[in-house]
Formats: structure tokens, C-alpha cells, sequence
């Protein structure tokens, strides 16, 4: 199957902002954030971050309530940014799920692919796909914390790269096109990491 469909999951405030017309609103290249972590730290702290993802699918907290997140569900984390400080970080993760947990246990692959030949149904039974999230943390005595804040779900059925495209896409270029207080800057805008929401409860 190659067909693309891209999701948008989102709060009420995100959700508002997909009943505009998007437009793009580009970062200007001055205020283009870039700071480089060393390899050892990228390393680390990607660790660190699936270890936290992690934790949350095995209890099914934020937005893992679904059991199709569970042992198997693999975490690749995409991106990181962070602040000039490397105390403040924004990052991308894909996870990657088997298509058949997308459906109940009693579905067979010859019910599905029943659903799909209907046109009810878009995930083949077998196989994988792929969901991206955006999230916040902050690094405080050695430890991270993190938080779900855009609460946007990216999905790009079995193409990886799609997931990648629509998150720089989402984040990067039309976050900040949207008319509601809290939406100002990019996410690769520097001036984003001195915005009202690093005070998350950890």
C-alpha cells in the first residue's frame, strides 16, 4: 500500500488551528534557532527520551492510552533542539506499531482486508506504520522531564519519511501562521524557547 494519509490529532486549540486556511509563515533566517549539542549529549539524551516514552506506553499515559502501544511499539527519536543553555529541548519521536493492533483482536487479516476492499478500512492487516508526536522537555539536576505539550499526532502509514515531512511541515513552517496567542513562533524559531511554556508540571 502506498497511499498517504496524513492525520491531524489535536486539542481544541490545535484543532482550531486546522480549520483555517493554513498558510505558510516561514522563520526568518535571523532568528533561525541552531544550536548544536555535542554527539555525546545527542546520544545521551536520546536515550534518556525513549527510556521516558517508554515508560509512558507501558502504563499507557498521555497519548498511549490505546493497546495497540505496548512492548513491541519501537521508539526512534527523529529530532532534537534545544536552547543556547542545552537545558530546554524540543524533539520529535516516530513510533513504529504493527498494522494489526490498529484493529480489535477478533478482526482477522481476511476481515480487514474485507473492510478495505469495502472501503472501510485504509491499514493493511500486515505490516507496520508509523505515528509522529512533538514534545517539550526540560533538563533539571542531570534529569529529564518531558511533556506531550502540542498534543499533534502525525500519521504516515508504513512511509517514515512522510511522518518526517509533515511534522517540519506542521512545526516549522505553519505552527506560527495560526491567529491564536501561543502560536507566535516556529519551533525552529529561537525566540520560541523564551515562550510562556516551559512552566510545565514535571
Amino acid at each position: 500500500m502506498n497511499k498517504n494519509i496524513i492525520i491531524i490529532a489535536i486539542l481544541l486549540s490545535f484543532q482550531m488551528m486546522s480549520c483555517q486556511n493554513m498558510t505558510v509563515k516561514l522563520t526568518p533566517q535571523e532568528f533561525k534557532s541552531n544550536n548544536k549539542a555535542s554527539k555525546k549529549l545527542y546520544l545521551k539524551d536520546s536515550i534518556s527520551l525513549v527510556r521516558l516514552i517508554k515508560e509512558d506506553i507501558k502504563e499507557h499515559k498521555g497519548d498511549y492510552h490505546s493497546k495497540a502501544y505496548d512492548y513491541s511499539t519501537k521508539i526512534i527519536i527523529d529530532t532534537i533542539m534545544y536552547n543556547s543553555d542545552f537545558n530546554k529541548l524540543i524533539f520529535f519521536i516516530i513510533d513504529k506499531k504493527e498494522n494489526k493492533k490498529a484493529y480489535p483482536e477478533t478482526l482477522t487479516k481476511e476481515n480487514v482486508d474485507y473492510l478495505i476492499k469495502e472501503g472501510n478500512a485504509d491499514i493493511p492487516y500486515e505490516g507496520f506504520h508509523y505515528t509522529g508526536k512533538a514534545y517539550i522537555g526540560i533538563r533539571e539536576n542531570d534529569s529529564l522531564y518531558i511533556n506531550n505539550y502540542f498534543r499533534m499526532t502525525t500519521a504516515g502509514y508504513n512511509i517514515i519519511n512522510d511522518v518526517k515531512k509533515e511534522q517540519r511541515v506542521a512545526f516549522f513552517e505553519e505552527y506560527s501562521a495560526v491567529k491564536y496567542k501561543g502560536y507566535e513562533y516556529n519551533l525552529d524559531d529561537k525566540r520560541f524557547w523564551d515562550s510562556d511554556i516551559w512552566s510545565f508540571d514535571k
